[in-house]
C-alpha cells in the first residue's frame, strides 16, 4: 500500500509541476465554475493543510501506534487526480494544457463533502474545531452557492472507542492530508493564472 501512495505522491507532484511551469490552460467546458476566485481561497486551503498535518501529529488521538508508519486511505470515488491532471502534460511539445478546470473543482468539491461528513461522524472535538471548520469556511468562502447545493456525501460508520477506530481515522486522515496537498496545488494554479 505505501509503495502506491508514495506513487499517488508522485504523481500528483510531476502533473502538478508541469501545470505550474507552462502556466496556461485552456477550458474544456463551457459550464461555470464552481470555484469563486478570491484573495483568500489561497489562505485558506493552506489553512486547512496545516490543520490536518497539526491533527496528524496529535499522539493522544493515535495511542497505541505511530500513525506516521501506517498507511493512507485516499477517497478515490470522485476520481479528484484524474480530473485534476492535463491531458497533455508535455509542455516542451504544446503551449497549452488542456484541463477541464470545472471538472477538477466539482471533483474537489466532491471530495471536500466526502471528507467532512466522515471526519464529523467521528465526533472528535480536534477534528470538528479544525479540520472539519476548515473545510467549511474553505467550502463556504472558494465555492459558489450553486455547487455548494450539491447532494452531500452520505457516510455511513459505526466508531466505537478502540484500536480499530483509531487506526481507520490515521488513515483516513493520511489520505486526506495527500488529497489536500493536491487541493492547495491546484487552487494555486488556477489563482496565479
Amino acid at each position: 500500500m505505501l509503495p502506491r501512495v508514495c506513487t499517488y505522491l508522485a504523481v500528483s507532484t510531476l502533473c502538478f509541476a508541469l501545470l505550474w511551469q507552462c502556466s496556461i490552460a485552456v477550458p474544456l467546458g463551457a459550464r461555470q465554475s464552481p470555484l469563486r476566485l478570491t484573495g483568500t481561497c489561497s489562505v485558506l486551503v493552506r489553512s486547512l493543510l496545516w490543520n490536518v498535518s497539526a491533527v496528524l501529529e496529535m499522539a493522544h488521538l493515535f495511542s497505541g501506534f505511530d500513525c506516521t508508519q501506517q498507511n493512507a486511505e485516499v477517497h478515490i470515488r470522485t476520481q479528484t487526480v484524474s480530473a485534476c491532471t492535463p491531458q497533455n502534460s508535455n509542455c516542451a511539445h504544446s503551449a497549452v494544457l488542456n484541463i477541464d478546470e470545472n471538472e477538477c473543482l466539482q471533483r474537489i468539491l466532491e471530495d471536500l463533502h466526502y471528507y467532512r461528513e466522515t471526519f464529523r461522524a467521528y465526533s472528535k472535538p480536534e477534528l470538528t474545531k479544525s479540520v472539519v471548520r476548515s473545510i467549511d469556511e474553505l467550502m463556504q468562502n472558494c465555492f459558489s452557492v450553486s455547487a455548494m447545493d450539491n447532494s452531500l456525501a452520505k457516510v455511513s460508520m459505526d466508531h466505537q472507542k478502540s484500536f480499530q477506530e483509531r487506526l481507520q481515522l490515521c488513515k483516513v486522515l493520511q489520505g486526506f492530508n495527500l488529497r489536500t496537498i493536491t487541493i492547495n496545488r491546484v487552487f494555486n494554479y488556477i489563482l496565479s493564472k
